[in-house]
């Protein structure tokens, strides 16, 4: 269930902002006639504009999508922990995008979030299944080669292991 989808014409979409990031209107992707041709930025494949019993807007993956594709097999509660993040970071003024990966596609943030004036990055990982101080550590070392700090969340009332080990990279 991604939040984002590649368009043809306007290119990346971002379910979660009002205009989808490139001036477009929902109604233009969800339900439209004929049908947009949406995909992953992830694997590629096909995807279409769906809301939740909520109302969440998001993007669906066609039948028979790989089952290797990763932002379709994240939980519901990592969508929603991203959803919230994307808010805060909007709320205190900077910009957020969801699902950002790098050129090379050596990393893929969960929530990018940029200064106004473009001079600060900070990746935004919602880490909610259980991963080592090495993978964070090399996660970690990843993005600094970029020069993009990162922050680690996790909304377990047990701080998780790697909370408790200073990562230093």
């Amino acid at each position: 269930m991604p939040f984002t989808a590649l368009h043809p014409e306007a290119g990346r979409l971002d379910a979660t902002l009002p205009d989808l990031g490139c001036g477009m209107d929902w109604t233009q992707v969800h339900k439209a006639r004929p049908r947009v041709e949406l995909s992953c930025p992830e694997c590629g494949w096909g995807v279409h504009a769906k809301h939740s019993p909520s109302r969440v807007r998001f993007f669906c993956h066609d039948p028979g999508r790989p089952p290797s594709c990763e932002l379709s097999n994240e939980s519901w509660e990592h969508h929603m922990l991203k959803l919230e993040l994307a808010g805060a970071i909007r709320a205190a003024g900077w910009y957020a995008e969801l699902e950002v990966s790098a050129e090379d596609g050596s990393w893929r943030a969960d929530v990018m979030a940029s200064s106004p004036d473009g001079a600060q990055r900070m990746a935004w990982e919602a880490q909610l299944s259980p991963i080592t101080v090495e993978d964070i550590r090399a996660r970690t070392a990843r993005y600094r080669a970029e020069g993009i700090t990162v922050c680690w969340v996790s909304p377990h009332k047990k701080p998780p292991q790697w909370v408790m080990s200073p990562v230093v990279v």
